[in-house]
């Protein structure tokens, strides 16, 4: 019983013993299926990732580890025709910031480290700005955030290599020190960058433009050939570290860049020079707000030369042009700078328009005679005005009665060319102007070009609008349009598209695309150019053009004058123009001339063309081009002198003197008129008997002006400043020794006005001593004189009281005859 008990106790155990054994097996087997199946899993893992993601995963890698580099291609060079360089590549630097520089030091509170930034970023800004030259708080306010800023842009490489030193100085002097190290410079780091070099600075800015601080065209040329221009960057591939270091073993690969094309300009820069320099002095002689000149050849529409003065310095675009602009500068905010640069940016021949006045006259005779309803010899009649419904039209030639088309265009006549105009009919009218290309783009290679201002259609024509639109007005065209259509006149009745490019070229020279003058139509016949022509030589010759003569040429052209055109009407104020063609027996530059708000004359025929005549005389000897009339050896050439400051009455006697003649524009002149402006100007040379117009200041303006006394007895000076109405005192007697104001000065009536007479030695050695009977007599005359300057005084002031007023009456006169000026 008790064995049986034992057996059955050890088979219980026993029992229990192969269960728990069983359990174990269970569990190591368990796990080691698990231990397979994730091995399995790996395995399919690590296939899956070296073969399915192995290229992606290595790419990822890759990207981590490599650096690429860009490698800025060249900009292309601009040429003028002559391959001169104007516009050419440099290299600047540019420096960056690094402003999460500075790391905060364990036992440094935050309001320290700040304090610690603020102190070496002033620091920095300083020594950037003593070395750069730049403003410091330009450089500070970039100064911000915790990346990597631009501070200084486009420096010259030698101030960068002065930053570079300092930097260099810094750390080697930490290298040497434990505590107290620097921080300066060291978190700033230097690009070398190319930039553009305009190395004529303003000459043909607003053809040539210019680029913004990554090298991208803004303006002209530059803007409008910019993919060209700037060709394609490449780039440098290495695999680099977390510290830039290349990696061993590893290849860099490098894609060299695509140079960008050169452009050759049509323009020739010494014809450039030539306008540029004709435009400033006009500008200054007739105080005008601006003077645009284009010349181009007749025969294929290239642009020889184009300009508008002021123009802006291509190497400081964004800067003032004038001396009134920098006066003006530092009161302006940002938006107000900006909206002055859009303006100086404008060019006027290309970008605006205005109404030509009586140059478009070419473009009505030109159109009338092609459809025969006019011809050079046709004859009208001038009755010095005409009513078309409630307008009166006035003209200002100077004939009346019957005169030919021929006669008209060389006088200028308004009243014929209405005419003209009406036998031609508006819808053919209209039909000639699209076609000599008014109303739509001429396609030259600059951005913003001006359609201009013509009716949609004939019905849009009213009588009085056809009559004004016949001698230029009350329609709008840019320079551009009119010299073109000009040059089509000239040169067999063709169209051409006006150009500027002539080639693009490639880094070794080589022609990658040669421009080639393109047809737009044919207006007008051979034989109808022929008459034109002959009609434009009569206007130089006989007629408003004589200014325009160059001796040995023959040259045809028109002048224009008219009131500025703006949204709210008219102001009185003239653009005054001339268009001129040279050599007219073979046709090879057109010449045009706008001077916008000239002060004194305002004729185009007196302000303008000598402007054209310079350009041309300068430019047809430059270009070799054989004179084809004998000069006669025998007619006398004159220098013209400077009479401008003087009275009117002495610069006569000098003109006369010079073999010169002299007309004015004042209708009254006082024995205090001064001369203010003279056409043609000083040292021109001109024929012997050359009509000098002067214009002097009119009384009715209230314009009072400085007369020069320095050859006028004390007794003349009187008689003068007396009929003028100022006050003045008088020192001394016998010669003029000087006077103040200076000639020339304009009056405002607050002036001390001072004339100092002196005797000569010869005459005070042999004069007597005054005696009683003398001194009373001078007495008295003193006595009077003193009332007299009461007198005078009150005068005076009256006289200023009303000058505004007369101002506005003038000004009114003026206005009411803006429709007749030639």
């Amino acid at each position: 019983m008790k064995n049986n008990k034992i057996k059955a106790r050890d088979r219980k155990k026993k029992g229990g013993f192969i269960r728990h054994s069983y359990n174990a097996n269970k569990f190591i087997f368990i796990f080691f299926i698990f231990l397979a199946f994730l091995f399995v899993a790996l395995i399919f893992k690590l296939l899956y990732i070296q073969v399915v993601q192995s290229q992606e995963l290595t790419i990822a890698a890759l990207n981590q580890l490599t650096r690429t580099e860009v490698i800025n291609s060249n900009r292309g060079i601009i040429y003028d025709r002559n391959n001169k360089e104007l516009a050419v590549n440099i290299t600047k630097c540019n420096v960056f910031y690094n402003m999460d520089y500075l790391k905060q030091s364990k036992d440094e509170s935050d309001s320290e480290f700040k304090n610690r930034k603020k102190e070496i970023y002033d620091e920095d800004a300083k020594i950037i700005s003593d070395i750069t030259g730049l403003e410091f708080d330009e450089i500070r306010d970039k100064m911000v955030g915790d990346k990597v800023v631009r501070v200084a842009t486009n420096i010259d490489r030698n101030k960068a290599n002065e930053l570079k030193d300092f930097r260099t100085k810094i750390i080697k002097e930490n290298q040497s020190k434990k505590k107290n190290k620097k921080y300066n410079l060291i978190a700033i780091s230097i690009d070398d960058v190319t930039r553009r070099l305009y190395p004529f600075n303003n000459l043909a800015s607003y053809i040539i433009g210019f680029t913004n601080d990554e090298n991208v065209g803004q303006y002209g040329i530059e803007a409008s050939y910019d993919e060209e221009l700037s060709g394609i960057s490449g780039k440098s591939v290495s695999l680099k570290d977390n510290a830039q270091n290349k990696i061993p073993l590893t290849d860099e690969e490098t894609y060299a860049p695509k140079e960008g094309y050169s452009v050759v300009l049509s323009i020739d820069s010494n014809i450039q020079q030539f306008a540029e320099t004709a435009a400033e002095n006009a500008k200054k002689e007739n105080e005008a707000d601006r003077v645009s000149v284009i010349v181009q050849d007749t025969m294929t529409g290239e642009i020889l030369a184009m300009t508008t003065k002021d123009d802006y310095n291509l190497n400081d675009p964004r800067g003032p042009i004038n001396e009134k602009q920098e006066e003006e500068w530092k009161n302006l905010d940002d938006d107000e700078k900006m909206d002055v640069l859009y303006e100086n940016w404008r060019d006027f021949n290309v970008n605006d328009q205005y109404e030509p006045g009586s140059t478009f006259k070419l473009i009505t005779a030109a159109a009338a005679i092609e459809e025969n309803t006019s011809q050079p010899d046709s004859q009208y009649t001038c009755q010095g005005s005409m009513k078309i419904g409630d307008r009166k039209l006035s003209c200002t030639s100077h004939t009346r009665g019957k005169k030919s088309l021929a006669k008209a265009i060389e006088e200028s006549c308004n009243m014929t060319m209405i005419q003209v105009g009406r036998d031609l009919g508006a819808e053919k009218f209209l039909k000639y102007i699209n076609a000599f290309g008014f109303g739509k783009k001429t396609g030259i290679e600059l951005y913003g070009e001006s359609t201009g201002l013509i009716p949609s259609s004939a019905k849009d024509i009213s009588k009085v609008k056809l009559a004004t639109m016949s001698y230029g007005h009350s329609i709008a065209v840019s320079p551009l349009q009119l010299i073109n259509a000009v040059s089509a006149i000239s040169n067999g009745g063709y169209l051409n598209k006006p150009t500027l490019v002539k080639e693009l070229v490639d880094a070794n020279g080589n022609v990658i695309e040669k421009k080639k003058t393109e047809l737009r139509r044919r207006v007008i016949s051979e034989e109808t150019s022929e008459k034109m022509k002959y009609m434009m030589k009569r206007v130089v010759d006989n007629g408003t053009g004589k200014l325009a003569q160059v001796p040995g040429y023959q040259i045809g052209g028109k002048s224009g004058t008219a009131n500025i055109a703006t949204t709210t009407g008219y102001l009185d104020a003239y653009n005054s123009s001339f268009v001129a063609v040279a050599p007219l027996n073979d046709p090879r530059i057109t010449v045009l001339v706008v001077i916008n708000n000239p002060k004194g004359g305002i004729l185009g025929s007196v302000v303008a063309a000598p402007v054209v005549q310079e350009i041309l005389s300068k430019s047809l000897n430059y270009m070799k081009i054989q004179k084809t009339e004998e000069v006669d050896e025998k007619e006398d050439f004159v220098t013209v002198p400077d009479v401008e400051g003087l009275l009117l009455e002495d610069a006569g006697k000098i003109l006369l003197k010079a073999g010169l003649r002299f007309n004015t524009n004042a209708e009254k002149v006082e024995n205090y008129s001064v001369v203010i402006n003279q056409s043609p100007s000083k040292g021109s040379n001109v024929i012997k008997d050359t009509i000098v117009d002067l214009a002097i200041n009119d009384k009715d303006s209230g314009l009072l002006i400085m007369p020069n006394l320095s050859k006028k007895t004390r007794k003349e000076t009187e008689s003068i400043l007396n009929s003028m109405n100022i006050e003045y005192n008088i020192k001394g007697n016998g010669d003029f020794v000087s006077q103040s104001p200076m000639a020339g000065k304009k009056l405002t009536g607050d002036e001390t006005i001072t004339i100092n007479y002196q005797k000569s030695h010869d005459e005070e050695s042999s004069e007597e001593s005054l005696d009683e009977g003398n001194l009373k007599t001078n007495n008295k005359k003193n006595i009077n004189n003193e009332n007299l300057k009461e007198k005078n005084s009150h005068k005076k002031k009256k006289l200023l009281k009303n000058n505004k007023n007369n101002l506005k009456e003038n000004s009114i006169n003026k206005k009411s005859n803006k429709e007749d000026k030639n």
